[in-house]
């Protein structure tokens, strides 16, 4: 059997043993939609739940237009220009339009990667494109508290622009349930403060606070909170297949549009198998999302999910950027030195909390049920130290360590697409309406 998975901008091929007991575990085929800038235009004219764009955006001086920063493979090229026209059109001038970069607190995107984040078009406009910056007091105001006594602080330009609009996709999300609709906002455009709270301990701890989850998931709680107390007038958001093609358009309210694209997503992303397995061979989805190893964290998470305790990850994820920020790094190998558990106390409050220890907190899920992780990337040798996880050079190198750790006989699991395949032990899956998930 020949598996194609993704890597980088490429992809890595393996040959896989037809006698070995394998299961490919793939989202449902969906074909990308036909004439999908028609679509995209329609979508704009007749939403979920509002007026149309063109009728909220008469009379309003300024807009601000939130996307998603460089990890998501969110079409830009296509959403931007009709949102754009359709302001234009209402009378807003071009200069008066705002594309805000939710950067969360990832770096800002740099200025040479622009149009590769927004397309050649939109950048012909006269529009202003800027970064949010999680750290930048300056730019940011205090509106309140939500749930957890978490701190509503947010980009000063969204929140007093006269038009809001948040623009995305909508997948799995290993903590949220799903991205897309209120993540643009929290955690895309909030403070730092505010993601020490919705990114911390607690939350995160919450069993239900994992991928396709909604009810009673505190973390998506939150992003729905500081969603209805920050506003937002329109939502444009998309499904994409394993090609990037564009297979739903989900524009209007941020709320009802939204649940509307879980919906979708949930029918194709779910994949039940009978057992736990004893080996997973998997992707971090490829380019943008394999970018480094902290993105590669959300393809080792959903990995887990289906694995034996002691089981073997074989992880396929380019990391061309490297591991991460030095904050990442560092906590790390705090979490090498200390152990788990003291790690998890060290950083249980807002007043302990730093940045990227989210990411940290879902590999420690990982570590609970396994240390066997290998790990093939661009990685220098020097940069595996951070990662848990072992080198190597070849995926057939990797399937022959796991033969000799499982035996011949082991069940295995291939997950081409990683965290955007939601693999699931059979009878554990509930009801999916609305978007939600429930274990029985």
């Amino acid at each position: 059997m020949k598996v194609i998975i993704p890597y980088g901008k490429s992809e890595k091929e393996v040959i896989l043993d037809d006698r070995l007991n394998i299961r490919v575990l793939r989202k449902s085929k969906i074909e990308g939609l036909k004439n999908v800038k028609d679509v995209i235009k329609k979508s704009l004219v007749s939403p979920i739940g509002t007026p149309s764009l063109y009728s909220i955006a008469k009379g309003k001086k300024n807009c601000c237009i939130v996307i998603s920063d460089t990890t998501r493979p969110v079409p830009n090229y296509l959403l931007l220009p009709p949102i754009i026209n359709t302001l234009k059109l209402a009378g807003m001038k071009e200069e008066s339009i705002t594309i805000l970069i939710a950067n969360g607190s990832h770096n800002p995107v740099p200025e040479d990667l622009f149009e590769e984040l927004v397309g050649e078009e939109v950048l012909k406009y006269k529009v202003n494109i800027i970064n949010h910056d999680a750290y930048d007091e300056n730019h940011l105001k205090n509106i309140g508290k939500v749930s957890l006594d978490c701190p509503v602080i947010i980009n000063k330009k969204y929140l007093e622009s006269d038009l809001k609009i948040c623009t995305g996709l909508i997948e799995p999300h290993f903590m949220a349930g799903y991205s897309g609709g209120r993540k643009s906002i929290c955690p895309g455009i909030v403070g730092i403060e505010t993601l020490k709270v919705f990114h911390g301990v607690k939350a995160m701890g919450d069993p239900n606070s994992k991928s396709c989850q909604l009810e009673n998931n505190p973390v998506d709680k939150i992003a729905k909170e500081v969603a209805l107390m920050t506003g937002c007038d329109f939502i444009l958001n998309v499904s994409l297949n394993e090609e990037k093609e564009i297979t739903g358009v989900f524009s209007g309210d941020i709320f009802k549009a939204h649940q509307l694209g879980c919906k979708q997503v949930v029918n194709g992303s779910i994949v039940e198998i009978e057992e736990p397995v004893d080996i997973v061979i998997t992707s971090n989805t490829g380019y943008p999302l394999d970018q480094n190893f902290y993105q590669t964290v959300k393809g080792l998470v959903e990995a887990s999910q289906i694995l034996k305790p002691s089981g073997v990850i074989i992880m396929v994820s380019e990391c061309k950027a490297g591991v991460g920020k030095e904050e990442f790094k560092e906590l790390l190998l705090e979490l090498k030195k200390v152990g788990i558990n003291q790690f998890l106390k060290n950083h249980s409050s807002s007043g302990t909390f730093q940045s990227d220890q989210w990411e940290v907190q879902k590999l420690i899920e990982v570590l609970k049920k396994t240390n066997n992780i290998l790990l093939f990337s661009s990685l220098e040798e020097e940069d595996y130290k951070y990662t848990f996880a072992n080198n190597i050079k070849t995926l057939e190198e990797g399937l022959e360590r796991a033969l000799k750790l499982k035996r011949d006989n082991a069940k295995i699991a291939v997950i081409p697409e990683g965290p955007y395949v939601v693999g699931m032990i059979k009878n554990q899956k509930g009801d999916t309406s609305n978007g939600n998930m429930r274990t029985n």
